[in-house]
């Protein structure tokens, strides 16, 4: 990961319409679970490393998108947006939907004891923990695999009391996971294209059921632009064709991105592609 930047200002936007929105959530959310083929050796021990690359796409993004479970479909307009001027993006609900999906088949094979009708408090527990931690290793992945994490700070995913304030609460763990671990994961450089370089696939999107409450502390990343400012850089980049040409003009408008944060002319002069 090379630049963490909170967008602040959040608000509904019709940049793109509700039918466009669902057809990304359509396209993304096509993922066949089988349970079966996440077990070694035909045991009942489930493996780690297959559920996460069956779940999550197995290659490097440039934008990686946090956000509340209620902005998800502004979430998405931006993806659109980023998408169109070349950029690969990765909106961290894709994978909600198809965690709970595995998870209820984990339970449901693995956490009803023979004669009883219901689940075992304690094995769904157990299930329930690995799932997630599964999960949170592979977000974690995700994050440093990106080159610019962004954060939606909206009043949904800032607790209302603190929105306007310093101090500002979360209530989602996941949020405040992956803003923990993008504030002190490693930064990388640009990315860099040489003569020979690929492109990629894209990722899916689904939802997630509501939980209890919690409250956790928001970590302050290290870049702050209203939505207004963001969206007034987005909208200065161009329509591109998907490719590796695209992607190279995408990430090229993201160094002026780089440049309005305060990055200077050094740390941006090396070329996105090299022969």
């Amino acid at each position: 990961m090379f630049v963490d930047l909170t967008i602040n200002n959040v608000y509904p936007t019709f940049s793109f319409s509700s039918e466009e929105v669902e057809a990304y959530r359509t396209r993304k959310g096509d993922l066949l679970i089988s349970l079966e083929e996440y077990l070694l050796d035909g045991r009942n021990i489930l493996d780690a490393e297959k559920i996460q690359h069956s779940i999550f796409p197995q290659h490097d993004v440039d934008v990686f998108i946090s956000h509340s479970h209620a902005d998800e479909d502004e979430a998405i307009r931006l993806a659109l947006s980023m998408e169109n001027i070349g950029l690969t993006v990765f909106v961290d609900s894709c994978i909600w939907g198809n965690a709970d999906e595995l998870l209820r088949k984990i339970d449901d094979k693995f956490c009803v004891p023979q004669g009883w009708s219901h689940y075992s408090y304690n094995l769904r527990n157990r299930t329930t923990t690995n799932v997630h931690l599964i999960l949170s290793a592979a977000l974690q992945q995700m994050i440093m695999r990106s080159e610019l994490f962004m954060f939606l700070g909206s009043e949904n995913a800032i607790n209302i009391d603190d929105y306007m304030s310093e101090e500002g609460r979360l209530s989602s763990p996941w949020i405040f996971s992956e803003l923990m671990f993008a504030k002190s994961v490693k930064r990388s450089d640009r990315r860099i294209f040489r003569q020979g370089n690929e492109s990629f696939e894209k990722m899916r999107s689904t939802s997630r059921a509501p939980g209890p409450g919690f409250s956790y502390p928001l970590p302050k990343l290290q870049h702050e632009l209203s939505l207004q400012e963001f969206n007034s850089w987005l909208n200065k980049g161009i329509s591109v064709e998907a490719g590796l040409a695209g992607r190279i003009s995408g990430l090229t408008h993201l160094d002026t991105l780089y440049s309005k944060l305060g990055f200077s002319e050094d740390q941006l002069s090396e070329p996105r592609f090299k022969i």
